[in-house]
């Protein structure tokens, strides 16, 4: 098999960023990565690693901190509860209160939380 051009891997990293910022997970993107250019476990690795530093600079590069970053994320987070609770879908309410919870350390589980219970 012919090793792709540097074009072509520079395609191929940009997919995978897409991929991996709708939200698909490692494995389904090396499981495609595979399947669709023929290339190896290590490879699709390393073009994953690729893409990770790629989404990585690009975050960077933006200037945004940790607090709008937070912002962001929390009104997203929101607005995907808004939409499962429309939906009737009770368990992604859940999933998206239990990261909100998570997040922010507001809820039992946290680290408040947590040295709140072992005081008792």
């Amino acid at each position: 098999m012919a090793r792709a051009t540097a074009l072509e891997t520079s395609e191929r990293v940009d997919h995978l960023q897409v991929m991996i910022l709708e939200g698909e997970s490692n494995s389904s993107c090396l499981a495609f990565a595979r399947k669709e250019w023929g290339i190896s476990r290590a490879r699709g690795y390393e073009l994953l690693k690729r893409a990770w530093t790629q989404i990585k600079a690009d975050v960077d590069e933006t200037g945004i901190d940790r607090q709008e970053l937070l912002a962001w994320s929390i009104q997203t987070l929101m607005a995907a509860a808004g939409q499962a609770k429309q939906q009737k879908n009770p368990g992604a309410v859940v999933a998206c209160i239990k990261q909100l919870d998570w997040m922010t350390g507001l809820g039992i589980n946290s680290i408040s939380g947590s040295s709140a219970q072992r005081r008792r």
